[in-house]
């Protein structure tokens, strides 16, 4: 507890000029860059996450949380025309439990919905709960579009026990039509 010079409590002042500190610290979500990629890289392969085709996927865009020139946390898709297969998401663990994987799918998902894509398509061994909070329904693969069945992340990079899950993106019908195959 500080003391003011009057000898009252400063109570209040600490605790808010914390948040203050704490507001600064908060990492920014931005596009991510060619430079970002070993950084996104080696926080995957920390996670234990599929990595081995991100230099050769196609039409891969990232976004990835910096916080003063670091990289925090990144996610991803894969555009296949309308939908997109979400890529792996991924926050340095000194950074989780602060909703930054929440505001991660936010951002994506509002970017990606103004450029025409319409259903986000994902596989996860470990992310189910969160992404069911998140709005993301349990699908058979069965159902996914055969374009989006042909990445690595679907033949190869991730087993059949991962679990499928899709959301669809509400976009207003005038802006679905004229974004359709817009890029990212």
């Amino acid at each position: 507890m500080l003391r003011t010079e009057g000898g009252e409590r400063a109570e209040g002042r600490t605790i808010r000029l914390l948040c203050v500190a704490m507001l600064c610290l908060q990492p920014a979500i931005r596009p991510g860059q060619s430079a970002d990629l070993a950084a996104v890289t080696a926080l995957l392969k920390g996670a234990g996450l599929p990595t081995d085709d991100l230099a050769s996927a196609s039409d891969l865009h990232l976004w990835v949380l910096d916080t003063e020139g670091d990289v925090v946390g990144a996610i991803g898709i894969e555009r296949f025309g309308a939908n997109a297969l979400l890529r792996s998401l991924v926050i340095a663990p000194a950074f989780q439990r602060r909703g930054l994987g929440n505001r991660l799918v936010a951002q994506l998902e509002q970017d990606v919905q103004g450029k025409g894509v319409e259903q986000l398509i994902l596989l996860t061994e470990t992310a189910e709960s969160f992404f069911r909070r998140n709005g993301y329904e349990v699908i058979e693969r069965r159902h996914v579009p055969e374009e989006v069945t042909q990445s690595a992340e679907f033949r190869s990079l991730c087993p059949a026990s991962a679990v499928c899950m899709a959301k669809a993106l509400n976009q207003p019908v005038s802006r679905r039509n004229s974004d359709v195959g817009a890029s990212v």
